[in-house]
C-alpha cells in the first residue's frame, strides 16, 4: 500500500512520525484470512486447534480452537465466540454494529438529523482497541511526536499525563477549564495560539462529561466553543485535531446540557478539522472489564473527490491504525465484541437501552440529591464546579490542603474521595464518583464532610 490519498489530507499533515512510518504489512493475518478462503489446508495461525472429539470428552467433530474443557462452565455460547483471536481491527459484524451506533447516538439531538446525512459515508469503520485507554493512546502515538504538545484542561482525568508525558514523552498545554460557570474558551484560544506559534498542528482532547468535573457545555457554550474551533481552523489552515473522549457519553442529567457529543458537530466544520471519536462499553455499555474501546474518525468531503478516493482512504486509515494496535496488543477480546454486536442488534438494541435507562436515571437521582446536599455547606473555603451528567462531581478547596482533607475523611470520618492537587495549575480538590454511592447513604456522606471542615475552622 502507497498511501498516497492520504498524503493529501490533512490527517497525513497532522501524523507524528510513528504516524507516518506505521502499517500493517501482509504479515500473520493478511496470510490467515487468505487462506481460509482459498486453501485447502492451512498452516498459518498460530492457534491450536483439532477435533472437538479428540481433546473434549463427548465432543464433536467440529474443528475448532483447543480450549479446556472446564472453561465451558463459565459461558452459554458457542465456544468459538469465546477462544479466538479475533481479527486486529476487530470482529467485521462488531464494528458495523458500533459504527451504526455512533450514527444511532447523533440522532438523540434533534437539530442534527438533517445535517448529519452524510455520517455514514464518511465516518470510518470502527477500530476496536482494548478500552478507550488504548484508543488514547492509539491516537497521541499516531499525532504526537516527542516534545510536541497536546492542549487539555487543567482539570482532567489523571492517566492523560501519563499516557502523554511519561509513555510518549510529548507535552501538554494546559488551558484553564472553567472562567465562572463555563468553559473558559479564552485561556483555550490562548493555549491553542501559543501551541501554533511553534508548531504546525494543533492537538486537543475533549473530554465531555469530562472526569474529573461532570461538566457538559449548556448549547449556547457548544455553540461557542465549536466557532472558536472554526475560527481557529479557517484562520490558520493548518490541521486541528481533535481527540472526542465520550467516554461518559450518554450519562447526562441536566435539560439544559448538550445530549450528543461534540464530535457531530466537528465532523460538519473545515475540512483542517479532524474529528475522532473514542468511545467503547466500559460505561456506556456498563461492562468495566470487558475493555473493548471504539476509534471512529470523521471523513470530510473535500478532502476526496470520488467515492473510489474515499474508499481508498479510509483503508488506508485502516491500515495505518491497524499497524499501530498490532505491534502494541495486536487485537481486542474477541467474546466481549461478539456481546456487543448482539446487545446493539436490531433485535436487542431497544431491549438494551430500556435496561440502560433504568441505571441513567439511577444515577440521575444521585446527581440531584448530591449537588443538593453541597450546596447546603455554608463555607467560603468550598466550591462545586458546574456538573451536568458523567459519574462525577469536583469539590474546590479554597485553604485546606486537598490530600491531608481526603486522608481525614478516611481515616477519621471513614468516607473516600479522590484528591487533586495541581498548585502549579491552580488545583486544589477532591473528586466525588456519586456512580458508586449509594443513594440513602449521600446525606450522611455529606454531613461527614462538613464535619470534617468543621475541624479547620
Amino acid at each position: 500500500m502507497e498511501f498516497e490519498t492520504i498524503k493529501n489530507t490533512p490527517i497525513y499533515k497532522a501524523f507524528s512520525e510513528v504516524g507516518k512510518k506505521i502499517f500493517l504489512p501482509r504479515s500473520i493475518f493478511y496470510w490467515a484470512e487468505r487462506a481460509k478462503k482459498e486453501a485447502e489446508i492451512s498452516g498459518t495461525i498460530g492457534a491450536a486447534f483439532g477435533f472437538e472429539k479428540d481433546f473434549i470428552e463427548a465432543g464433536g467433530y467440529r474443528w475448532v480452537p483447543c480450549y479446556l474443557q472446564n472453561i465451558k462452565h463459565f459461558f452459554n455460547t458457542d465456544i468459538t465466540n469465546v477462544v479466538p483471536y479475533a481479527s486486529i481491527p476487530g470482529l467485521t459484524d462488531s464494528r458495523k454494529r458500533w459504527k451504526d451506533w455512533v450514527i444511532k447516538k447523533s440522532q438523540l439531538d434533534d437539530n442534527k438529523k438533517k445535517s448529519l446525512k452524510d455520517l455514514e459515508k464518511y465516518l470510518t469503520l470502527t477500530l476496536f482497541t482494548p478500552g478507550i485507554t488504548h484508543g488514547i493512546f492509539t491516537c497521541c502515538s499516531m499525532f504526537l511526536n516527542q516534545s510536541e504538545y497536546i492542549i487539555l484542561p487543567n482539570k482532567r482525568w489523571g492517566n492523560y499525563d501519563n499516557i502523554v508525558e511519561k509513555n510518549i514523552g510529548a507535552k501538554i498545554k494546559s488551558f484553564n477549564y472553567f472562567s465562572r460557570d463555563s468553559i473558559d474558551l479564552k485561556s483555550l484560544e490562548k493555549a491553542m495560539q501559543d501551541v501554533l506559534k511553534i508548531e504546525e498542528k494543533i492537538i486537543l482532547i475533549l473530554n465531555i462529561p469530562n472526569n474529573p468535573t461532570g461538566y457538559i457545555p449548556t448549547r449556547k457554550e457548544a455553540i461557542d466553543l465549536i466557532n472558536l474551533l472554526k475560527n481557529m481552523a479557517e484562520q490558520n489552515k493548518k490541521p486541528l485535531v481533535i481527540l472526542c473522549d465520550d467516554a461518559y457519553e450518554g450519562y447526562t442529567f441536566d435539560k439544559d446540557a448538550i445530549k450528543t457529543s461534540l464530535f457531530y458537530d466537528l465532523f460538519q466544520l473545515d475540512e483542517n478539522i479532524i474529528p475522532i471519536k473514542l468511545d467503547g462499553i466500559t460505561k456506556e455499555l456498563l461492562m468495566y472489564g470487558g475493555r473493548i474501546g471504539a476509534l471512529t474518525i470523521g471523513i470530510h468531503k473535500n478532502w476526496i473527490k470520488t467515492d473510489l478516493e474515499l474508499e481508498q482512504l479510509k483503508n488506508e486509515i485502516e491500515n495505518k491504525f491497524s499497524g499501530f494496535i498490532r505491534s502494541t496488543v495486536s487485537n481486542s477480546n474477541i467474546l466481549y465484541q461478539t456481546i456487543l454486536n448482539s446487545l446493539l442488534s436490531s433485535q436487542e438494541i431497544e431491549k438494551t437501552l430500556q435496561y440502560r435507562k433504568k441505571v441513567e436515571k439511577m444515577l440521575e437521582k444521585r446527581y440531584i440529591l448530591l449537588n443538593q446536599e453541597l450546596n447546603t455547606i455554608k463555607s467560603d473555603g468550598i466550591s462545586i464546579d458546574p456538573n451536568r451528567g458523567g459519574f462525577f462531581l469536583f469539590v474546590n478547596l479554597k485553604s485546606i490542603k486537598a490530600t491531608d482533607f481526603a486522608d481525614l475523611l478516611l481515616k477519621k470520618y471513614k468516607i473516600g474521595v479522590i484528591p487533586i492537587e495541581k498548585t502549579h495549575e491552580g488545583i486544589n480538590g477532591f473528586r466525588i464518583a456519586y456512580s458508586s454511592i449509594d443513594i440513602r447513604k449521600i446525606p450522611e456522606f455529606v454531613s461527614r464532610i462538613k464535619k470534617a471542615m468543621s475541624e479547620y475552622k
